[in-house]
């Protein structure tokens, strides 16, 4: 779950515009490049957001549902990470690239700045940061077709049972 935390920040691409936002090249589903997390990403208003549709691991240390158990405050620990907003405030930038907005990491329970690039209709470069755009990492991420199992509209399943010693 941790690469989930860095992925989310490095695609906490912020933007920033004033006109109703139609179909963009970020529409759709992306996944890291570790093959940890599914993200849709749909105009929200005037901006673009993106919500966890599928988790790798999607239980917790309990074994059920992951929850958001990070985050600082209390009144939002019980949220579940499936379906959850995790990127809000994306507008298109004067250099092409996408930011201005939020990227809420639930593994961590923090929330960054961070900006994507288009590479191709196929990927993305995102990076994500601390203060400065220097101060961070990126990573390369890839358009996926619509999950087979979306965990909000599926649910989550019971996890697995446990293996026997």
């Amino acid at each position: 779950m941790r690469r989930f935390a860095v992925l989310l920040g490095l695609l906490g691409a912020g933007l920033a515009s004033g006109t109703s936002v139609g179909a963009t090249e970020l529409d759709g589903f992306w996944m890291d490049s570790h093959g940890e997390v599914v993200l849709e990403v749909q105009p929200c208003g005037k901006e673009m957001c993106a919500k966890v549709v599928w988790l790798r691991l999607p239980y917790g240390p309990d074994r059920k549902p992951l929850k958001d158990y990070r985050n600082s405050d209390a009144a939002l620990q019980n949220r579940k990470v499936c379906g959850l907003r995790v990127i809000s405030g994306f507008t298109k930038q004067p250099d092409g690239t996408w930011g201005g907005g939020d990227v809420y990491v639930p593994d961590l329970g923090m929330s960054f700045k961070g900006y994507a690039k288009v590479l191709s209709p196929t990927q993305i470069e995102v990076r994500g940061y601390v203060l400065l755009p220097m101060f961070g990492s990126s990573e390369v991420w890839s358009k996926v077709a619509k999950p087979a199992y979306h965990c909000e509209r599926d649910g989550v399943p019971p996890a697995p049972p446990l293996p026997k010693d």
